[in-house]
């Protein structure tokens, strides 16, 4: 049976960056990845300006990416709001490649299989399909789908978008990430460049998902990929005794926009600074990560919540008001200080808005009760 200090279940953007953070604090981690190098993974690919600021250092330079100065909106397949900035604030990467570089010089075990777990006194044993290993912790990073959670009951996700992308042949070499609004109800379109193709997707709440959504926003044909994602609905049970969620196993995904990967490497480097003060005490206790998760992502998560609430359902009213260049500038630019977008700047702004729009909106959600 093999020993290690933390025993992180998944290889993608949360448990590799948790890994090498450990790393960085000489905690000894193994990461369990049930698929092989290179894997497959389904995903828009895009990142938020302030990307390179939370990832771990020894990955910082190690991927591809290209670069939006552009940004539009399309209400119904007719350009509504665009605005161009100097410098870029957004990347776009292939998460094949993405995901591999965040991996390099670490200890992953490929094509193996989490299976189960017991939890003792002072430790986890856990049983995959290969192996037995013996943690002081153990970490969900396995995904919308994490088995850690099911095991655990932790986490259990309730509010679920089902996504679709298709890669068409590069096509718009302008540096431009656009969006496609109005065509599927409460959820958006994409497209973009991407290294070597360009991506285009849609996405919308379970109930409301109709496959093939994204030929409206490109109708030419290509194999269309699903994947589902699991929204923050609010829910903090993220621990349990020595184990521990992090990423979208523990539904850390932004509650307006859908992405993931810049909250789940924040979460993992908030996870990792908890770990190491467990291991330094000998305490076991995860408060502090919940702690640390409510004075940051989920602060602004609460904002998002409502922001989603007023924007999706009512976007025939506030689109007049939205999409003009200084409130699509306002929301690009909100990201200038954390470097993902402040929803609290933006909530604080709609909430001062004498358009008669968001007014008549805001009315509507205290009469709904929506906090």
């Amino acid at each position: 049976m093999e020993k290690h200090d933390v025993l992180i279940i998944g290889g993608g953007p949360s448990g590799a960056t948790l890994a090498h953070f450990l790393k960085e604090m000489n905690i000894d981690s193994v990461v369990i990845e049930r698929a092989n190098h290179f894997r497959d993974k389904t995903c828009a690919g895009a990142l938020p300006k302030g990307i390179f600021n939370i990832l771990p250092e020894e990955v910082k330079n190690s991927f591809p990416y290209v670069s939006y100065r552009k940004f539009r909106v399309f209400y119904k397949g007719n350009l509504a709001g665009e605005s161009s900035f100097d410098e870029p604030f957004a990347f776009g990467v292939m998460r094949s490649e993405f995901d591999e570089a965040l991996r390099n010089g670490l200890d992953v075990r490929y094509e193996e299989t989490f299976q189960n777990f017991e939890e003792e006194k002072d430790k986890v044993i856990v049983k995959t399909s290969k192996n037995e290993y013996a943690a002081k912790f153990l970490v969900g990073a396995d995904g919308v789908e994490s088995k850690v959670s099911i095991l655990t009951g932790l986490n259990r996700k309730t509010k679920i978008i089902i996504a679709e992308e298709k890669e068409l042949p590069k096509k718009l070499n302008d540096e431009s990430l656009n969006v496609y609004l109005g065509n599927n109800f409460l959820g958006y379109g994409w497209k973009f460049d991407k290294l070597n193709c360009t991506s285009v997707g849609a996405g919308s709440l379970k109930k409301y998902f109709k496959k093939g959504i994204s030929n409206a926003v490109d109708g030419e044909e290509a194999k269309i990929k699903t994947y589902p994602i699991s929204l923050w609905d609010g829910d903090m049970m993220l621990s349990k005794g020595r184990v521990v969620l992090v990423g979208e196993a523990g539904s850390i995904v932004d509650p307006f926009s859908a992405a993931g990967i810049y909250h789940s490497i924040l979460s993992s480097r908030l996870l990792s600074q908890v770990i190491y003060k467990n291991l330094q005490t000998g305490a076991y206790s995860f408060d502090k990560y919940i702690e640390l998760l409510n004075e940051t992502i989920f602060e602004e998560f609460k904002y998002a919540r409502i922001l989603s609430s007023a924007f999706y359902p009512f976007l025939p009213v506030v689109k007049n008001v939205v999409f003009r260049k200084h409130i699509l500038d306002f929301i690009v630019e909100s990201q200038n200080e954390s470097g993902y977008l402040s929803y609290k700047r933006i909530f604080e702004r709609f909430s001062s808005s004498k358009h008669f729009q968001t007014r008549f909106i805001r009315t509507l959600l205290k009469l709904a009760r929506v906090n």
